[in-house]
């Protein structure tokens, strides 16, 4: 298992200075899954706060951004570790904010590995012998692919942690240990703001290659009817099997945001329009990276629904508004046998499936033809614009005839 040098770096100073660092989390259970992982976090233990921070603080960069409780991000070489002490979480009030975090060095990993929500999120690597460090069976549930609380108190404790197991359980192709799924089941979903519930929602939608089991597990564990009761009905294998084409054709797109707004069309595409607003709302789905996601996400739908031909000419039309490309690889995760793949072909073809046609004529050219501004302007850039969709007009040359033969004929009828 080979972590990154300042890892090993940061373990052998540590080491030489009494304690011990692991690296812990995700990265020890995707390299026993065989994945990648760019993030490494560290615990820390044997080392009091001081002398960690002072020795963080001799290998680059120390960001103290959760000293309250011992956390700390370390910058060495472009690269961002986080560095934390272990620590016992222990629920004080409502909701994720209402968590008390006192850390202590010398707990042990045993107690330390306790506020983990899962066996397999709970195992600790050690770098300085290759060691997988295991107190709560987590790769025996690896191996068996099942997803295991560590602790039914602290899972209990952040209710976030039912939408995560579900998530994990898409991601991973696993099952819910028995214990697990009573309690999902039972997670107080209503005291989680919205982001946090649309995060994992997003993970399940974003990063399975297979989504659809996770959305057939948020209706039976009840899930969705805690988090978007609109769509709960509609959550049945059909629609699991359209998110699963939905996944195929996600990943056809480079960027996240339009990966997203792809994912939510499938699952909105039942809703009426009003309660697909309703749902984005609850989830607080507004734009994500500068694009606007809700946005694409519910004018595909509506653009869906109002046509019914894709000749040329409503192809040249539609891309005026939409982008075509992202509209039929929806259309064709919902609907495989209507030929949308063909149509994104001629669309491509046609050279609007990414953007509409350039437009061939402007305010300014009609205004050198004598043409003022004002109604008689805008109706003759739309006549334009209607022209070069039927593909009667390619050029400015034609345009400008095309606007010649409307002058002629109002100034002949009045």
């Amino acid at each position: 298992m080979e972590v990154p040098g300042i890892v090993m770096t940061l373990a052998r100073r540590v080491a030489d200075a009494g304690g011990r660092a692991y690296v812990v989390g995700g990265w020890v259970r995707d390299h026993h899954l065989g994945l990648e992982s760019k993030d490494a976090d560290v615990e820390v233990h044997g080392l009091p706060e001081e002398d960690l921070e002072r020795l963080l603080r001799r290998l680059g960069r120390v960001n103290a951004v959760g000293r309250s409780f011992g956390v700390y991000k370390l910058r060495h070489k472009g690269l961002e570790l986080d560095v934390s002490l272990p620590r016992r979480d222990s629920k004080v009030g409502p909701g994720h904010k209402g968590i008390a975090v006192e850390g202590d060095p010398f707990m042990g990993i045993e107690e330390a590995s306790r506020r983990r929500d899962l066996t397999l999120n709970a195992m600790l690597h050690d770098p300085l012998t290759g060691e997988t460090l295991d107190p709560h069976g987590g790769l025996r549930d690896l191996t068996a692919g099942v997803l295991r609380e560590v602790d039914p108190q602290t899972f209990q404790e952040d209710p976030l942690r039912a939408l995560r197991a579900v998530q994990f359980a898409a991601r991973f192709g696993f099952r819910l240990a028995p214990s697990l799924e009573a309690l999902c089941r039972d997670a107080q979903l209503d005291e989680l703001p919205a982001e946090r519930i649309r995060g994992e929602l997003e993970k399940l939608l974003l990063k399975a290659a297979q989504p659809g089991s996770g959305v057939l597990l948020l209706r039976s564990l009840g899930l969705a009817d805690k988090v978007v009761p609109e769509l709960a009905p509609t959550l049945d294998a059909d629609m699991a099997a359209a998110v699963d084409r939905g996944a195929v054709q996600r990943d056809t797109f480079a960027d996240a945001p339009p990966r997203l707004a792809l994912m939510l069309g499938v699952l909105l595409h039942r809703l009426p329009p009003g309660d697909a607003e309703l749902t984005l709302d609850r989830l607080d789905v507004h734009t994500w990276q500068r694009w606007p996601v809700r946005k694409h996400t519910l004018l595909a739908l509506e653009t869906l629904r109002a046509t019914e031909r894709w000749d040329d000419t409503t192809l040249r039309a539609l891309a005026d508004t939409v982008t075509l490309r992202f509209v039929l690889r929806l259309r064709h995760a919902l609907t495989p046998a209507a030929g949308a793949l063909q149509d994104l072909a001629r669309a491509e073809a046609l050279g609007v499936a990414d953007a509409p046609l350039p437009r061939v004529l402007t305010g300014g050219d009609l205004f050198g033809m004598g043409v003022e501004p004002g109604p008689q302007m805008g109706a003759l850039l739309a006549e334009v614009r209607k022209a070069q969709h039927a593909g009667g007009v390619t050029d400015q040359a034609a345009a400008m005839a095309l606007v010649r033969r409307h002058l002629r004929s109002d100034a002949e009828s009045s």
